[in-house]
């Protein structure tokens, strides 16, 4: 379900922020995903649960939040809309989803070559993109004619389904450049797992003890990053090396999305603080890297690629949000 991203305060200093300068297209707004199931939970700040603990954290990587990090920023805004939020770049091409207001629905955008431009699986009544790959494939879901909710990949035009087996909603969060897949399903009490799909093999991936789990990002080594609920409804972030689960928790944190991963295993993300504020991260060798556009009101980061720009949206002190690009 797309949610509305509502942020919170944050404020980091010596960053030096580019704009793009935006194309004039402009186009009509698709039908809403707004009603369907939480298949956008990914794309809106992490949760906090009624007295939800502050996450411990080692020394090393409480430090590194308190360091300043240089990053620059370009905004992904696709012309005329009032929302936007970017969710990959290869670094040539970004994807993303923007909305004309609360009663427009959810549409997707592509902006390449200086140009934006929408994407629409054809005969949907909405589509969402959640990643493009190194060689140029996007893939993400789509809302059909009868409602129901599918996952896709399009290559150059060509528009593949791919539907979790028995799954009554499926979405493609992550492809890597080799075609494999992270993404969400749904089971018939619409229950949420994750699941990789390797040459259309399909293995759900729930995280142990875990209530829900989504995955996010999926790299060359078929490692996955995404995000699970505990038994007390707190979200947490998790890395899955197709063998072993690994809770990931940045310092000082009440919730924490993992939500994308590249070829080095860095991963980048979002976290809610204890004051209900939301910043990005990014996760390197055991070190957290806070990621805050200066003078917004909250950033969240998606997926991260393998020359590491990452993508992401901003709220600002007027309560917009934008999409990003970043590195």
């Amino acid at each position: 379900m797309t949610r509305n991203v509502c942020w919170s305060a944050m404020v980091a200093a010596l960053m030096s922020t580019v704009v793009w300068s935006q194309s004039a297209t402009t186009g009509a707004g698709q039908g809403g995903l707004d009603k369907s199931s939480d298949l956008l939970r990914l794309l809106r700040k992490p949760t906090v649960a009624a007295g939800a603990p502050v996450m411990n954290a080692s020394a090393a990587a409480v430090k590194s939040l308190a360091l300043t990090h240089i990053y620059k920023f370009a905004t992904a805004d696709y012309p005329g809309a009032s929302t936007s939020e970017a969710t990959c770049t290869n670094g040539s091409t970004t994807v993303g989803i923007f909305s004309y207001g609360s009663s427009s629905g959810t549409s997707s955008f592509v902006y390449k070559a200086g140009a934006y431009t929408t994407l629409t699986v054809p005969g949907s009544l909405a589509t969402v993109a959640f990643s493009v790959n190194s060689v140029g494939q996007i893939a993400g879901y789509y809302q059909d004619n009868s409602s129901a909710i599918h996952g896709f990949v399009d290559t150059a035009g060509t528009f593949t389904n791919v539907d979790f087996p028995g799954a009554i909603e499926t979405a493609v969060t992550d492809i890597n450049a080799a075609g494999d897949m992270a993404g969400i399903w749904f089971d018939t009490t619409n229950n949420s797992h994750g699941f990789i799909d390797r040459g259309g093999v399909f293995t759900s991936l729930d995280f142990p003890g875990g209530t829900f789990t989504q995955a996010a990002g999926i790299n060359a080594a078929d490692e996955v990053v995404g995000l699970f609920d505990d038994a007390t409804h707190v979200e947490h972030g998790f890395i899955f090396d197709g063998s072993t689960y690994t809770q990931l928790d940045a310092p000082l944190s009440t919730s924490t999305i993992a939500f994308g991963v590249n070829d080095a295993r860095q991963i980048s993300g979002s976290y809610t603080d204890a004051s209900n504020n939301q910043h990005g991260f990014l996760y390197s060798g055991g070190i957290f890297n806070r990621v805050d556009v200066p003078g917004a009101a909250g950033t969240q980061l998606t997926h991260i690629s393998n020359k590491a720009p990452f993508a992401g949206a901003f709220t600002d002190q007027l309560n917009e949000t934008h999409g990003l690009t970043g590195h």
